[in-house]
């Protein structure tokens, strides 16, 4: 067997239920990866819970020798992004600042009762609010394949430790992207379920109404596994997929255009056929720019007495973000909020008339760290946050020496269960 770390959540379930290995020799795997010379580069983790995850690890074991195991996915590590509150460990949401939560987010709470092992915490764009985790108070998360890179964000730590083989599975939030951003960027499955599949009580809020709880993993059963959804894969005969018109309106670079036009003859290939449809009313940037002014005034909101009290939690440049969210009129506010409402609606009607929306996930790949962002980053993934309906990002091929270039695919609200099946059968479809 290959080092226990490299096993995805599908392999390492099965290893621990056959004894092939232990629970506590598969975190012993990730913790030797985390603290090995790489792991420490990469800096994906805010807080390593060394012995907090190996006391978890030894009681899995236990469980497993006397024929009670949780679940199947007990002695499986995970590791959780740092807004989101594990009982035992700290919590900085990325600020300058950490507190003891005094209970498990209730998402943590199922995978406690799962059995599963939590690693620790992971490195996060400051307060969630971006996406290069390039972190001024607890450093640069590094692209785990592109040296000097970043891996995106807000969930940057998060991804770069499943594509590291840090770890086999993380969660991370998705405002806008944050989830399916970073896993387009490393090259890793990203998936924002619909809005509250799960309860987002325990975890810090960026904008009110648009905020997800999403896993990562290195594919889609192993996100199946997670979720205790099916992981048959089904085919796409008798559906119908669109590509989504309005993503012409947004500049893309050559490399994402040529993987995602790949990706579509590929589908061809198999029979299926991909229709053109346009969301009436909808202009990416415009409506992207909607959803960032609401997400600087809800934090605003939802900082406004940790700013009051220790501004210096804040680095300039978010206590600016906050600043600027503080001052947005009540109207302007409304506006907003209006034009991010009318742009979910009008995905949702389409995804009424068809089955799945297919879209790049990013118009851009990873770009190195201390160049000017892309302000169109979450130009695809936006949407549907807006829309409350689930999403997923899968990696496409790319040439020798390329970068990771991601495919996402968005389905009705409460269509999870059909998209992650669908998605199953594209991966194995359009898989690198």
């Amino acid at each position: 067997m290959s080092a226990p770390a490299d096993l995805g959540v599908r392999e390492m379930a099965a290893a621990l239920a056959s004894g092939e290995v232990s629970a506590l020799a598969l975190a012993e795997s990730c913790l030797t990866r985390m603290g090995s010379a790489r792991g420490r580069t990469l800096n994906a983790f805010i807080h390593v819970a060394d012995e907090f995850a190996r006391e978890q690890a030894r009681a899995s074991d236990r469980r497993r020798i006397s024929g009670t195991p949780r679940s199947g996915l007990d002695g499986v590590p995970i590791a959780i992004k740092d807004n989101i509150d594990v009982l035992g460990l700290p919590s900085t949401n990325g600020l300058g600042t950490s507190w003891i939560p005094v209970a498990d987010a209730p998402v943590v709470g199922r995978l406690r009762d799962a059995g599963m092992t939590i690693l620790g915490k992971l490195n996060m764009h400051e307060g969630a609010l971006g996406a290069t985790t390039d972190n001024p108070h607890h450093g640069r998360c590094m692209h785990p394949s592109l040296p000097g890179f970043t891996a995106g964000g807000s969930s940057g730590g998060s991804a770069a430790a499943v594509a590291a083989r840090l770890c086999p599975v993380a969660l991370g939030t998705d405002t806008m992207g944050s989830v399916r951003l970073p896993a387009a960027y490393c090259g890793v499955v990203g998936f924002k379920p619909s809005r509250g599949y799960w309860p987002e009580t325990g975890v810090m809020p960026l904008a009110f109404g648009l905020d997800t709880i999403g896993p990562l993993a290195r594919s889609v059963a192993d996100i199946a596994l997670l979720l205790d959804e099916p992981s048959n894969r089904l085919a796409p005969a008798g559906l119908r997929f669109a590509r989504l018109a309005n993503a012409a309106q947004v500049e893309t670079e050559p490399e994402c255009q040529t993987a995602f036009d790949a990706a579509l003859c590929d589908l061809a290939a198999a029979g299926v056929r991909v229709e053109s449809v346009h969301v009436g009313g909808y202009n990416p940037d415009l409506a992207r720019r909607a959803g960032f002014i609401v997400s600087e005034a809800d934090a605003a909101v939802v900082h406004g007495e940790l700013l009051a009290t220790r501004p210096q939690a804040f680095s300039p440049a978010f206590r600016a973000m906050l600043d600027y969210g503080r001052k947005v009129p009540p109207e302007r506010y409304r506006m907003e909020r209006g034009v991010i409402e009318q742009a979910g609606a009008a995905l949702n009607d389409v995804l009424r008339r068809v089955d799945i929306v297919l879209t790049l996930t990013t118009p851009q790949c990873a770009f190195p760290h201390g160049i000017p962002v892309p302000a169109s980053q979450a130009d695809f993934t936006a949407i549907a946050n807006f829309a409350g309906c689930p999403a997923i990002s899968l990696p496409l091929p790319s040439p020798p020496g390329g970068r990771p270039v991601g495919l996402q695919l968005m389905a009705a609200p409460g269509r999870d269960s059909l998209l992650l099946s669908v998605a199953a059968e594209i991966e194995a479809m359009v898989a690198p």
